[in-house]
């Protein structure tokens, strides 16, 4: 173990009179006040960065709390949109959307030599907390040489933002050794599809080759160029949020499948697909299937408020909280942790991919020459995660090992996904497994024209510098859509149960494959026997992405479960 230490904290922002008081402070390195948010961001941070060995800087991992930049950039958007519908316009492009916090490490990255692991925390109340723990942790652990922490507040008068940061390393301010002897295993998944409930219903229909298309039914949906959906069949009782409907179900199945009764004690959550409370706009219509309620208990999953994590990573959110729930279970801040995922049909997402014509006016094709773009779809997934040695003490069978994980934010622009980055993540994800090749690739493919493209080029990259050879590659979305925040979940289950039944799923929807020199994209599903890695790709708007490895293995496969 080494022993953390912190250097001095940094902080600037946008309202000098808030920095003002601050400058008598010896214990800060107080910045001159910047114009924009973004320029303070990156000037803060490559101070911070300039406190780091020259060979720690460009790798090194940054955890940020933005609760109240979260809060506020997302009510800007949803007071855009309530104002549109009530004069009866469209949102313009410009309106269309509010950069994400994480968009702040990718003007890092742009300015800099920075190309690290990013993650935005919004938890209410705790965020702050949460990522100092985390830093602390790895960094005492090994995972990490050195870690920045970094808070986005508002300033007290609301005048402004003000951000800090600081530099957590070893005390000798020498690269840790990594830590060994470990590896974290997912012991349950659960899933809420267009399909129904439960992952066997969903992986049947995905090897049927079914859509599970239907009408928009959940709000007015005449001002949309799209109206085709991927709906669940779920009505929530009155008076509480679809998104809680869909959580409760997938949440029981995963519990069932990890052989656990309730969430046992030192649990992190992890939730992708919501906001904090957002009181500048609660009483907009069915705002709550977006933002948790004032007083969020983490969903009803009786986890403590600290452990209980918010994650704002666009459509590669469900990634992020893998990377972090993969950290905190190797150095030990939690016993088992459960990731969690929900798209409930909104009006706020809906009008912000219209706006930007992302959805298709017919119905999603990944892959497909012919594509046009998403099918949106709703759903929730889960997904219980714990180190080998406890599974295994529990005598809980594992389904597959996450072994490999990368997650950057990088990129170009707030929509296009960067071939080059996507390929750095699968590079990555690759080495801390300890491979060079899979036996499959689960790809993101929402059925966008560049999205798809830029994954195919990508996974070629990858593919020619290890001599790749027709690695087979599918999608799942235009089956049951694109779940955005939530769309890793159905990957995941997925790539388990190609793992356990040892057959690749095919892509619903496909005609015409797009043509790729080191890939094949599978149109019907396969057998193959002896599958053992999965690759499985998650990418967002705000230059987020992420890739990660399951690994399994034929020989262990009678051991799971045989349901489905």
């Amino acid at each position: 173990m080494t022993y953390p230490k912190a250097d001095a904290v940094i902080v600037g922002g946008t309202a000098p009179r808030s920095l003002d008081a601050l400058r008598p402070r010896r214990d800060l390195s107080v910045l001159a006040a910047r114009e924009s948010l973004p320029a303070a961001f990156v000037d803060v941070l490559s101070t911070a960065l300039d406190r780091l060995p020259a060979a720690l800087r460009g790798g090194v991992p940054v955890v940020m709390a933005a609760t109240d930049y979260c809060v506020a950039a997302t009510s800007q958007y949803v007071g855009r949109c309530v104002e549109a519908e009530a004069g009866g316009r469209r949102l313009r492009p410009s309106e269309a959307m509010t950069p994400e916090p994480a968009q702040l490490l990718q003007e890092l990255a742009e300015a800099s030599g920075w190309n690290g692991t990013g993650h935005v925390l919004i938890s209410p109340r705790a965020a702050t907390l949460q990522a100092v723990r985390w830093a602390w942790g790895a960094v005492s652990a090994g995972l990490h040489a050195a870690m920045i922490v970094c808070e986005v507040v508002q300033a007290a008068h609301g005048d402004g933002y003000r951000v800090a940061a600081v530099p957590v390393t070893g005390a000798d301010g020498a690269r840790a050794p990594q830590a060994g002897g470990s590896s974290v295993v997912v012991s349950g998944t659960g899933l809420v599809t267009a399909f129904g409930d439960g992952g066997a219903a969903f992986w049947q229909g995905l090897l049927d080759g079914r859509r599970e298309l239907s009408e928009l039914t959940r709000f007015d949906a005449s001002r949309f160029r799209s109206r085709t959906v991927c709906q669940t069949p779920v009505q929530a009782p009155p008076g509480r949020p679809t998104r809680r409907a869909l959580l409760d179900r997938a949440r029981a199945e995963a519990l069932r499948e990890a052989g656990l009764d309730e969430l046992p004690g030192r649990t992190l959550l992890v939730s992708a697909g919501v906001v904090p409370h957002l009181p500048q706009v609660g009483d907009a219509p069915r705002i709550d299937e977006i933002a948790v309620e004032p007083d969020w208990d983490g969903d009803g999953s009786g986890v403590a408020p600290p452990d209980a994590v918010l994650m704002a990573h666009a459509c590669a959110s469900g990634a992020f909280g893998l990377a972090m729930a993969r950290e905190w279970l190797l150095c030990g801040l939690a016993d088992t942790a459960v990731v969690t995922g929900v798209s409930s049909l909104n009006t706020y997402d809906y009008a912000c991919l219209d706006v930007l014509r992302a959805t298709s006016t017919t119905a999603a094709r990944p892959f497909d020459e012919d594509r046009s773009g998403v099918t949106v779809g709703e759903g929730a997934g889960v997904i219980v995660l714990e180190t080998a040695e406890r599974a295994a003490a529990r005598g809980q069978p594992p389904l597959a090992t996450l072994s490999g994980i990368s997650c950057r934010v990088a990129g170009q622009g707030i929509s296009r996904l960067n071939a080059h980055i996507g390929a750095a993540c699968m590079r990555d994800a690759l080495a801390m497994a300890g491979l060079t090749t899979v036996d499959y690739v689960h790809g993101h493919a929402p059925g966008t024209r560049q999205g798809d493209e830029a994954e195919l080029l990508a996974l070629d990259q990858v593919g020619a510098e290890h001599d790749w050879r027709g690695i087979p590659v599918s999608s799942y979305k235009g089956a049951a859509g694109h779940l955005l925040h939530a769309s890793v979940f159905p990957g995941v289950v997925a790539a388990v149960r190609a793992l356990r039944h040892q057959v690749l799923p095919g892509t619903p929807g496909l005609r015409k494959p797009l043509d790729a020199r080191h890939v094949r994209v599978l149109r019907d599903p396969e057998p193959c026997d002896g599958i053992r890695s999965v690759l499985v790709n998650n990418f967002g708007f705000g230059g987020n992405n992420a890739a990660f490895l399951l690994t399994g293995g034929a020989a262990g496969r009678m051991e799971w479960s045989t349901d489905g």
